[in-house]
């Protein structure tokens, strides 16, 4: 059995500026202030479209293999704009993707009662979902490669 891949660093926010840019963005989400400005670019590795007002993104540190046999990379993020604002977004943005309620995608059965969709591309997906009555909505980003 070949040994799980590593991405060239530990588990961090990838946010742009590194740990710097983190500890700005926590000052920055803390603050009273309504009038904020945007929060610093996110990078991407997946490939697959990220929504562009973000509170948080984390990339996994190791890729993980599917039921299947792909090895895939995970980014998990979060924004404070509404379920139904995210989900028009992707589907404008994923156009050619099937969609699927979470609530029948094994995937989010551990997850407790969730409202939201899952758009799937070939082997990658993201899906966008919240708990029920929570503020925060969650995007997950997964980008697999074919079996070897």
């Amino acid at each position: 059995m070949s040994p799980v891949p590593r991405l060239h660093r530990a588990p961090t926010a990838i946010l742009a500026g590194g740990a710097a840019a983190a500890v700005l963005l926590g000052a920055w989400l803390l603050s009273p202030s309504t009038a904020r400005a945007a929060p610093p670019e996110v990078q991407n590795p997946t490939g697959l479209p990220i929504y562009p007002n973000l509170t948080s993104a984390f990339l996994e540190d190791r890729l993980k293999t599917d039921a299947v046999g792909h090895w895939c990379m995970h980014l998990n993020a979060t924004t404070g704009d509404s379920l139904d604002a995210v989900e028009n977004w992707y589907r404008r943005a994923m156009r050619t993707a099937s969609e699927t309620d979470v609530r029948h995608d094994g995937t989010y059965d551990d997850r407790g009662n969730l409202d939201g969709i899952k758009l799937s591309v070939n082997i990658d997906s993201v899906a966008v979902y919240k708990a029920s009555k929570a503020s925060i909505t969650s995007i997950d980003l997964v980008r697999c490669s074919p079996r070897r």
